[in-house]
């Protein structure tokens, strides 16, 4: 298992991203037949969203964190 915290927020972030263009590019080719054309947009939705949610999965500190000797 992964130990470093930061380590574990990036590779998050990056499985966020990817699971979300290929959920996006799944969707776009074989349920609404247009066709996927990536965009910044398209990146930025995703990036912000695995930010958020991993900073407060792994980077934010618990009152029990604060309470130990380092």
């Amino acid at each position: 298992m992964i130990k470093n915290k930061v380590v574990l927020f990036i590779l998050f972030v990056i499985l966020c991203v990817g699971f979300w263009m290929l959920f996006e590019y799944l969707v776009q080719t074989f349920i609404t037949r247009h066709g996927f054309q990536p965009s910044l947009m398209d990146v930025s939705t995703p990036l912000a969203v695995g930010v958020v949610i991993g900073y407060f999965s792994f980077l934010r500190k618990d009152k029990s964190d604060k309470n130990k000797k380092p």
